[in-house]
């Protein structure tokens, strides 16, 4: 790794010399995601995890510059990765006071630093030297990740948005169709349908976006839930439901077309957890009509989950039609609905351009956007 500027850090176990740099060959990332599988490979082998990698880092999403791959190495060893993080291509729309507009963005992900060098301020020299990436050569506007650790990146430039959820106990025995008789007609979606579906999606967000009562001097973003970034976490989970335990889900979501609305859905097979990727709100109904909507095709995503014997389904920051359409559930058929707070995991966090801190509204704020 020549002309890389080693890094020292002092701490009382003594001194650390260690480089940044991205690693662009297959060696250096093979080498990056070795250390990753110790902590989010733990359900996959290490052949499983790397062919993974390899799998998701050919996808359109990613391809090219879309997925790159950060690490800190030992100065004197620069085959000995001690810590490292990726990011992956966001398309981000904001507006505020200068208008609305569609700008490069990141998701950061798998920050791991490995555990033998753990409390030495790695963590803190990787997410540094990645800010300076971002506001530099990176050209992001905005990155967002997905804290695992509570708070602990706010003190790293990345500030915490909002982290609620609902989650469904998917029933024994889901609702009838003759039960669900009265409720607006609705079918179910194949890959074939996600890609003009999300351009929909794109162009109803963007006259959203221009329609939002925006209070002065706050900002309103979000990464638009365009077809590879979506067909991206589908192929994730087909591959680890493959490997797993064999077996695939062909069913992506579910649509109303009178209503203009639908949701695409997230088998995650070997945690028994169905997660609502992304829910596209009806347009243009009253809220009665929207309420049973959105209540018709929650209970097709319970049918879809009964059907995998999937325990419990999840819906990331749900506003108030989709609280109107579980409400629905529950008082028409019993259906179990908690509302929480996640205090830990997968709490969206974001950092503007230089370190920018201004108030933010992340709105869509939905699975969709995870990596």
């Amino acid at each position: 790794m020549a002309g890389h500027r080693p890094i020292t850090i002092e701490d009382p176990r003594g001194s650390l010399a260690v480089i940044f740099f991205e690693a662009t060959t297959r060696e250096d990332r093979i080498r990056g995601s070795k250390l990753a599988n110790t902590a989010f490979g733990k359900s996959l082998s290490e052949e499983s995890y790397l062919e993974r990698e390899d799998y998701l880092a050919d996808l359109p999403l990613a391809r090219g510059t879309g997925w790159r791959w950060f690490s800190l190495a030992l100065a004197d060893n620069p085959e000995h990765v001690v810590a490292m993080c990726k990011t992956l291509h966001r398309d981000l729309l904001i507006r505020d006071s200068a208008g609305m507009r569609q700008e490069q963005g990141y998701c950061i992900c798998s920050v791991i630093t490995d555990s033998r060098y753990r409390g030495r301020g790695l963590a803190t020299v990787l997410m540094k030297n990645i800010a300076e990436w971002l506001d530099g050569p990176g050209g992001a506007a905005a990155s967002t990740l997905y804290s695992d650790v509570g708070d602990y990146y706010v003190n790293r430039g990345w500030d915490m948005c909002d982290a609620f959820q609902s989650t469904i106990t998917v029933p024994p025995t889901p609702p009838s169709r003759d039960q669900r008789a009265k409720l607006p007609e609705t079918r179910i979606l194949t890959v074939d349908d996600l890609p003009h579906l999300c351009e929909r999606d794109v162009e109803s967000i963007k006259e959203d976006f221009q329609n939002h009562d925006l209070a002065p001097g706050t900002t309103l973003v979000t990464a638009l839930p365009i077809a590879n970034m979506v067909n991206w976490q589908q192929k994730r989970i087909c591959f680890m439901n493959a490997k797993l335990l064999g077996k695939t889900a062909e069913s992506k979501g579910s649509i109303c077309e009178s209503a203009d609305a639908w949701m695409y859905w997230y088998h995650d097979l070997h945690h028994r957890k169905l997660i609502i990727q992304r829910a596209k709100l009806p347009k243009d109904q009253s809220d009665d009509v929207a309420t049973e909507v959105l209540a018709q095709l929650l209970l097709d995503a319970l049918e879809e989950a009964a059907k995998w014997d999937i325990q419990t389904m999840t819906i990331w920051n749900p506003g108030p039609e989709l609280h109107r359409g579980m409400t629905l559930l529950s008082e028409e058929f019993g259906i179990d609905v908690l509302n929480e707070k996640r205090e830990v995991a997968n709490i969206p966090c974001i950092r503007w351009r230089g370190g920018e801190k201004k108030p933010t509204i992340l709105q869509p704020n939905e699975f969709y956007s995870w990596c």
